[in-house]
């Protein structure tokens, strides 16, 4: 190409911001960013609610090329959020972000090899198009009888009522995951009763967060090898992590012994103990990170209600046994719809095919980034790009780097138009699918990964450094680039 392509980037999350950069640094000059937020941060953004923070360790969930003084082990909500927001502004990317604005629909244009964007402030065209939507961005609220007819307010985590004082309130929390466990636990002290409504119980491990003193902050800023080291120990805890959840199950009982005692080490009432205790396989459903989850249901204002939830009354809650507990409010810590990826943005490729279409019952892309029939196209934590430990940031930051690497090869060629071939998705999507059977997430849980027919378009399979590792450049054969030139076959790619 004798210019440099242009770049459209749907997504001001850690994905969107983190591709702006890298491209910025790689001397694309002609990037835009879609944010239908009013501020940069995705998930961090709109996650608000009490106690909200990250669980992986904080060194870790960063850039490598931005690394930054965290005030704690384990960031919060609105640390992680202001640290997108100095990275934008750092790199001099914050410009090239247009909040507020919301991409409807994007087309590819065969005659002109452009991507064709609407928007809710009008068309918008790119070479190349990026989606960095985020796996957590639309929160799902389940099919509860009676939810509309609730007198009082009932709100989702991700869209938390701030106008709302809960203090002296009775208050439902529906779900019993990773942002209940959070929630709870901070909320609890203010509330006069709060009623916990669990499906089924998931494993936990020790968070063992704790606040960097001003001794350690100083270390780490005065020598960065420090920094570098304990990031290097936290992805080498979530490797093995990855190994024990994916190819060596062997080493699950360890960890499930580590989670029974925490368990038995919180709680000696014997009913709540069963409650808690999962009969699922460890590590089936998503691991959770919490010091304060077990002592929190201990507390004397606080119940665990294990039955199933039969219907929602106007004012309060009413189980399966026939017990109705009065509520003031509803908090939904149900998660979210987290195999749409795109949605509800549309995506139409060559020959009019949508991605919808493509990917018919589950949704499958090559190392989760590219699609055949859909040239110069990227997803950023696609599907298969997300696990059961690691960091999103970090796997972002490979796919990115991917990207990058796509981008030289079109150079290189002075090509226009760059696909993967529809033999090697097929073929990357055969050994993933033969290694997701084998994994802990397939042993008969019901959990957010694997969807109602048995299909997980969400998990890698492997362990993190294979991702880096497939990642960094592209394989021979993978690719097919055409335009300017003859077809270059992929073959020669290094």
């Amino acid at each position: 190409m004798s210019e440099r392509p242009s770049v459209a980037i749907v997504g001001g999350g850690f994905g969107g911001v983190g591709a702006a950069v890298m491209l910025k640094r790689e001397g694309y000059e002609d990037v835009t960013v879609f944010e239908k937020g009013e501020r940069v941060g995705g998930v961090w953004h709109h996650n608000t609610y009490p106690g909200a923070a990250c669980d992986i360790p904080s060194h870790l969930y960063e850039f490598s090329f931005a690394p930054n003084r965290w005030s704690r082990r384990y960031a919060p909500q609105a640390e992680i959020q202001a640290y997108i927001e100095g990275v934008a502004r750092r790199f001099g990317v914050f410009d090239r972000v247009r909040t507020g604005i919301e991409v409807k629909s994007a087309a590819w244009d065969e005659g002109r090899c452009k991507w064709v964007l609407e928007t809710s402030a009008g068309p918008h065209e790119a070479d190349l198009l990026i989606t960095a939507c985020g796996q957590l961005s639309v929160p799902t609220v389940p099919p509860i009888d009676g939810l509309e007819s609730f007198e009082g307010p009932a709100f989702h985590t991700a869209e938390w009522r701030h106008d709302v004082d809960l203090s002296g309130k009775r208050v439902a929390v529906v779900g019993s995951g990773c942002s209940a466990i959070q929630v709870v636990p901070a909320i609890q002290p203010q509330v006069a009763q709060l009623d916990v409504y669990q499906r089924s119980p998931g494993w936990t491990l020790p968070k063992m967060d704790f606040e960097y003193s001003q001794r350690a902050r100083a270390l780490f800023r005065r020598f960065p090898v420090l920094h570098r080291l304990d990031r290097a120990s936290v992805f080498a805890f979530q490797e093995f992590a990855a190994a024990a959840l994916t190819s060596k199950r062997w080493l699950l009982p360890m960890l499930r012994a580590v989670g029974r005692r925490q368990i038995n080490s919180v709680i000696s009432d014997p009913e709540l103990r069963r409650k808690v205790t999962p009969s699922d396989e460890f590590g089936c459903k998503r691991i959770m990170l919490t010091d304060e989850w077990y002592p929190t249901l201990t507390e004397p204002n606080v119940e665990l209600v294990a039955e199933r939830i039969e219907a929602v009354t106007p004012s309060g809650i009413r189980d399966a046994t026939g017990a109705e507990r009065p509520a003031d409010a509803i908090v939904l810590a149900t998660g979210f719809a987290s195999h749409d990826f795109v949605a509800p943005m549309e995506i139409t490729g060559r020959g009019g095919l949508t991605l919808t279409e493509e990917w018919g019952e589950v949704a499958r892309a090559y190392l989760g980034l590219s699609v055949p029939g859909f040239p110069n196209m990227f997803l950023l934590y696609g599907p298969n790009t997300n696990g059961g430990s690691g960091s999103v940031v970090n796997t972002l930051e490979c796919g990115i780097g991917h990207v990058l690497a796509a981008l030289r090869e079109m150079e290189r060629g002075r090509s226009r138009q760059i696909e993967v071939r529809r033999e090697a998705a097929e073929d990357f999507d055969r050994e993933l699918r033969a290694a997701l059977a084998e994994t802990v997430w397939h042993s008969g849980c019901t959990n957010w990964y694997v969807d109602e027919n048995g299909n997980d378009p969400s998990n890698w399979p492997w362990v993190w450094s294979t991702y880096k590792r497939r990642t960094e450049r592209l394989a021979p054969g993978a690719y097919e680039l055409t335009g300017a030139e003859a077809p270059v076959a992929s073959g020669t790619l290094g």
